[in-house]
């Protein structure tokens, strides 16, 4: 059970009734709150500002804060995928800490995190492509519109920096699953508080991390090599994501500097097919390009990566909730993420690796079938993840994501990235295995020494300089032969080994 830190449960702050403590993380704590006016459960979510943050900069975090909140909202309008809050404001706790606080509306449901936990625990298999790619549908295209959402004065570009599956929330509303993004604005107003302070969240082995270590992208651990974050950070994360949904686990996993040596490895992507997933040519392709170490070479435009994703399965495609600058009408047979009636059954087969095998049209007809949650009791229709506007509860913080850097994007890098591989290294070889392989190339080069010895002492004791021999061989012709002998032995021996 999570501590009541700003000690408010069973107190009243101005209409919320505090109930209890749900969750605390690294910036914040979540509460369930009683709203008296409305009558009904809200989620209190009160951040943790930096005690070091002076009196004269509270108001510019204020500032800071109320603009993260109303383009939230301005959000969530919009864009139904995306959390809608309900109020902000600030506590003073009885001790005097400075407490503010969004208010949202409660509701029942899990992250995905929690569903891909539930079915490793219950030993079933994991999602399958067409399953993944459909329940992310909505949230892909939120992000594209988040990416270029309309302005008064403009396009704006609102980056999230955050996603996992912790951060996806699965609700069912009305009897109707719904999908949803949490912790929008979370990431920029935690900045705010931490680069006021002067601080960076630090883990216990002195490393410094402003984002959730195991959904990182590239350019959020080394900034100075690939760049500030922007959308493409959004690609990294929503792969990621996705990946993790196929492989039913944690896809990067280890302490914080073996994550980082896993992620800026280019010659180990954490694709579908590295963990294991077996998925049409096109789509690993797709997901190799999202998760391109530098950000130059993936996906620039998150909307581009999910069209390719669903023509890799032969999927409809789909549109993004609001019409966008600078992107088209949707095709012939697009579809909005929120869009009920099935699609009609793929009749092709969809390329696989390996000479001559394909994926049957049945692969591509689970768009058609209905996605079985039986965790939640409910089922989600073929295509259709109804999309009202609903604020789901996130019960999970994760460090903060870093600020944006002035430096110029993708400059290069004095110290190299440690290579470090995530996959498991070959055991090492034994003393005595060791011992037990070179044990005959060591005789036989120790019998070569015995051997140009003798021929030494007995050449110059009994023959007066000549060499021992029969016709054109000499003994010493002998001892070299053992010599290349052993070596020949010792490298077979090594390479059989490496095997």
């Amino acid at each position: 059970m999570a501590d009541d830190v700003f000690g408010i449960v069973g107190t009243t702050q101005g209409a919320f009734k505090v109930e209890r403590v749900v969750a605390e993380g690294g910036f914040g704590v979540v509460y369930r709150a009683y709203h008296e006016a409305f009558r009904a459960p809200v989620a209190l979510k009160c951040l943790k500002v930096p005690g070091t943050l002076p009196e004269q900069l509270r108001a510019q975090f204020l500032d800071k804060f109320r603009e993260e909140a109303e383009l939230l909202f301005r959000l969530s309008a919009a864009i139904p995928a995306v959390v809608r809050p309900l109020h902000h404001d600030v506590i003073s706790t009885a001790g005097g800490v400075f407490v503010p606080f969004i208010a949202l509306e409660w509701l029942e449901g899990s992250t995905l995190a929690s569903h891909i936990a539930a079915r490793a625990a219950e030993r079933r298999p994991p999602l399958s492509p067409i399953e993944v790619i459909r329940l992310l549908t909505p949230v892909a295209r939120a992000l594209e519109a988040a990416h270029r959402f309309p302005g008064p004065s403009g396009p704006t570009c609102v980056v999230h920096r955050d996603l996992k599956p912790a951060n996806i929330f699965l609700a069912q509303t009305h009897g109707a699953e719904v999908v949803k993004i949490l912790d929008f604005g979370i990431a920029r107003a935690r900045d705010a508080a931490t680069v006021m302070a002067g601080q960076t969240a630090t883990t216990s082995g002195g490393l410094s991390t402003a984002f959730t270590p195991a959904y990182g992208a590239p350019e959020q651990w080394a900034p100075k090599r690939f760049g500030k974050t922007g959308p493409w950070t959004d690609v990294w994360g929503l792969a990621v994501t996705a990946v993790e949904a196929l492989a039913g686990r944690e896809i990067i996993a280890g302490d914080h500097v073996a994550m980082m040596g896993t992620v800026l490895d280019e010659k180990r992507r954490p694709t579908p097919r590295s963990e294991g997933v077996l998925v049409p040519d096109a789509l690993e392709g797709a997901f190799r390009r999202a998760l391109a170490v530098d950000p130059r070479d993936r996906f620039r435009d998150l909307g581009a990566f999910w069209d390719e994703v669903e023509q890799a399965l032969g999927l409809p495609q789909s549109a993004p909730p609001i019409a966008l600058p600078g992107r088209g009408p949707a095709p012939p047979g697009a579809r909005r993420p929120s869009a009920s009636p099935a699609a009609p059954r793929s009749t092709r087969a969809l390329d696989l690796p390996g000479a001559g095998l394909t994926l049957p049209a049945s692969f591509a007809d689970e768009a058609t079938r209905e996605l079985d949650l039986p965790e939640r009791g409910g089922r989600l229709p073929a295509h259709s993840l109804p999309t009202e506007p609903v604020v789901p509860l996130a019960l999970d913080w994760s460090p903060p994501a870093p600020p944006p850097f002035a430096r110029p994007s993708y400059a290069p890098s004095r110290m190299p990235p440690p290579m470090m591989v995530r996959a498991p290294a070959r055991p090492s070889l034994s003393a005595a295995d060791l011992m037990a392989m070179f044990a005959l190339p060591v005789r036989l080069a120790g019998a070569a020494v015995v051997i140009t010895l003798l021929d030494l002492g007995a050449a110059s004791l009994l023959f007066d300089g000549e060499r021992i021999g029969v016709g054109p061989l000499r003994l010493l012709h002998l001892a070299v032969g053992l010599v290349v002998l052993g070596i020949g032995i010792a490298v077979f021996r090594l390479f059989a080994s490496d095997r």
